[in-house]
C-alpha cells in the first residue's frame, strides 16, 4: 500500500486517481466535503475494495463559463 506521498506522487505522475492498494483506474467516488481551503473526497476500489479519503486543497482560479 502506497503511503499518502507515494500515491500523490504517483496520481500526478498518471494524471489520474487510483487504488492506494493495488493501483486499479477502476475506483468509485464516494461523498465529498468542501471546506473553506480543501476538499475531502472519498473512493473505493472496484478491484480490492480498498476504501480511501483523498484531500485536494486550493491551486489557484480561472475565469468561469461566459466571461470571454
Amino acid at each position: 500500500m502506497l503511503n499518502s506521498e507515494e500515491w500523490r506522487t504517483e496520481v500526478l505522475r498518471r494524471g489520474v486517481v487510483m487504488c492506494r492498494s493495488c493501483g486499479s483506474r477502476s475506483v468509485t467516488m464516494g461523498a465529498c466535503a468542501v471546506g473553506a481551503k480543501t476538499i475531502h473526497q472519498e473512493y473505493t476500489c472496484e478491484e480490492c475494495g480498498d476504501e480511501f479519503t483523498a484531500m485536494y486543497s486550493l491551486l489557484g482560479c480561472y475565469d468561469g463559463i461566459g466571461n470571454t
